[in-house]
């Protein structure tokens, strides 16, 4: 077996209690790396396309890859993967911090999880003794609860807790899962995945040495990160800020979801920038195993709300979606918001988008105050949004309704409620505008998770006109957006076959990174480390003479299999679809006037399906790709 790699999968079954560990051959971890491949490809073998993601079948993999725990910046993150509860689709999170790489020192590349148990149950992995505990203690606590509670019941060592949060036990579809206390797989519902198997946590220690094939090569991509950093533009800011760092640029350019995504610019957007806040409410920072960018700030504060500093910062996404998108811009209160999320096991960015539906159809009357317990639900007000977080946390009044999704929410309180659901695949959208981004309008729709901001390259990457762009075999730069300010995707400029390409080779890669389990921060095009780094990772971890071709087949493969598996669930063309908002002119600021246009819109999934080798009528893959690609037993 090659270096970096431990020659074992841990497989755990909580209905029999039976543990196994698994080997496979050099060929299974070079054709699939890790991550989320991983993880599809044991519910592409096991599971029925029929099986409900909430049922005992379900299979939930958590994964690092080949060159997870190499000392070098921005290869620590770990996949979370399993049919997801939120969609019915492929459902996949990541997360940094130190799960990753616990995981492989404890002697596994990755943890595969199946059944239910009878009671509830937590995971200890303690290097080669692996056991199921009783959590019948741990029912109904807290993340920060748990985290204490298990540290202290577990001495002799440092520990990683991968946890989901009441909201997770509730089953609420949209929880997500803890890392220690400030890493978060945030979407997709894999928290509720956790809850339906009766399992609150994964609890892992690991201190084996892992054996890497060049130690001096590492040594030398680790001395560039730091010798990059500074003069690296955004892994600087987020060194400095965080991705709070990143908002003021955004909301400049009219990229800021406001007032439920009707607009892309608030007014009071600096409140919320990290560099405005940072000086009252910063409490320093963390980073993950190895790294130097350090971008996961704390926060902490005494007034209005107590907030500690101890359950993370709010990111970028949640300043947007539990900030200027509800048109809340006091930080301390979207601090407060996100400290209840992750203290509950919440994605923020679900959240923010059911409490903006909520918002705006109680607004325009749609939702009565009958249904609220009589409580006002409405912009700006930050005491309205603690209220709901509590409520669907706990599954209690319109949370037990809001818990299931975007999809029931409409179904319970009319149609007329649909325009105010913002939603793809009964996914929330990130705060990027699709009326800005015209690749983030197409991966929006066709991203096999639902909509996803990390799925593919921006549009700035085609406008660069830099290496990063070029080294992905795209050669003439397009503006960033439309001369035509009416119409953000003018077939001449800014939505050409050149955005769509960028749009799939970028896919490609970024899924690479996720099946390497790779921080776009450090690894994504343009930042600390070049495609040629990249190639280098492989041959200094796993002894791998891998050239960048291969490994962009590694990122389509995982694509075609994530969408393959979401054919035989049944999802198809009919689903790659936009919420209407996003084709009505936003109404002011720095992109007024963009919308995404229909007909231009329908020409580019048409051409990206084209260039995926995918059915034009079905948008799945064609068995031409899939035997391309290794995949026939998929088919």
């Amino acid at each position: 077996m090659s270096n970096g790699l431990r020659g074992t999968i841990l497989r755990v079954n909580l209905t029999t209690g039976e543990i196994e560990k698994q080997h496979f051959n050099e060929e299974f971890y070079r054709m699939y790396m890790g991550g989320s491949a991983f993880g599809t490809y044991f519910l592409l073998k096991e599971t029925a396309g029929d099986l409900d993601p909430l049922a005992e079948r379900n299979i939930i993999t958590i994964a690092p890859s080949v060159t997870t725990g190499a000392p070098v910046s921005g290869v620590s993150r770990c996949c979370v993967t399993a049919l997801s509860p939120a969609t019915g689709a492929i459902g996949d999170s990541q997360t940094g911090g130190n799960i990753g790489p616990m995981i492989k020192r404890a002697g596994y590349d990755a943890i595969v999880i199946t059944g239910k148990s009878k009671t509830p149950a937590y995971l200890l992995v303690d290097g080669q003794d692996v056991q199921i505990r009783d959590a019948g203690h741990l029912t109904g606590r807290s993340v920060l609860d748990v985290y204490d509670t298990l540290t202290e019941e577990l001495p002799g060592g440092k520990l990683s807790i991968l946890q989901c949060g009441p909201a997770g036990e509730k089953l609420v579809r949209f929880a997500c899962l803890l890392a220690d206390l400030s890493d978060v797989a945030g979407r997709t519902g894999m928290g509720a995945v956790f809850g339906s198997k009766n399992l609150r946590a994964v609890v892992v220690r690991g201190d084996d040495k892992i054996n890497f094939a060049d130690p001096g090569g590492l040594k030398k991509l680790a001395r560039l990160a730091g010798e990059r950093l500074p003069e690296s533009g955004f892994p600087m800011t987020l060194s400095q800020y965080g991705t709070p760092g990143v908002l003021g640029f955004q909301a400049q350019a009219g990229n800021l979801a406001t007032h439920n995504y009707s607009r892309s610019y608030h007014r009071d957007y600096k409140k919320l920038d990290g560099a405005t806040f940072e000086p009252e409410i910063g409490a320093g920072h963390t980073t993950c195993f190895a790294c130097v960018v350090g971008c996961r700030r704390k926060v902490k504060t005494e007034r209005p709300y107590k907030v500690t500093d101890r359950l993370g910062g709010p990111e970028f996404e949640t300043l947007g979606l539990l900030g200027a998108n509800l048109d809340i811009t006091d930080p301390v209160a979207v601090a407060k918001a996100n400290e209840l999320c992750n203290n509950y096991g919440i994605d923020t960015i679900s959240m923010g988008g059911l409490a903006a539906y909520v918002f705006e159809s109680s607004e325009k009357g749609l939702i009565t105050p009958e249904s609220t317990d009589g409580k006002s639900l409405r912009f700006g007000d930050p005491e309205a949004l603690l209220w709901l977080i509590e409520r669907v946390a706990q599954r209690q009044g319109i949370g037990n309704i809001l818990a299931e999704g975007f999809e029931a929410a409409i179904e319970n309180f009319g149609p007329e409620t649909a325009p105010y659901a913002i939603h793809v695949k009964n996914n929330g959208l990130a705060v990027h505008m699709a009326q800005v981004k015209p690749s983030q309008a197409l991966m929006y729709a066709v991203c096999p998770i639902g909509p996803d901001h990390m799925s593919s390259e921006h549009d700035w990457l085609l406008a660069s006109d830099s290496e990063a762009c070029k080294g992905l075999g795209i050669f003439r730069s397009t503006p960033l957006a439309s001369a035509d300010r009416s119409n953000v995707c003018a077939p001449a400029d800014s939505c050409g076959p050149d955005k769509v390409r960028m749009t799939v080779y970028s896919q490609y890669f970024y899924s690479l990174l996720d099946t390497l389990c790779l921080c776009m921060f450090c690894w994504g095009p343009g930042n600390l480390f070049s495609y040629r780094d990249l190639t280098d990772l492989l041959r200094c971890t796993a002894g791998w003479e891998c050239t960048l071709w291969e490994l962009m087949k590694v990122g389509e493969r995982r694509v075609n299999m994530m969408r393959q598996l979401n054919a035989k669930r049944g999802f198809a063309r009919e689903h790659d679809q936009l919420p209407e908002r996003l084709t009505k002119a936003l109404p002011d600021g720095p992109a007024k006037g963009k919308h995404v246009n229909i007909e231009t819109f329908g020409k580019m999934l048409n051409q990206y399906y084209a260039l995926m080798g995918w059915d034009s009528n079905t948008g799945n893959p064609t068995e031409a790709k899939l035997l391309e690609l290794g995949l026939e037993w998929t088919i």
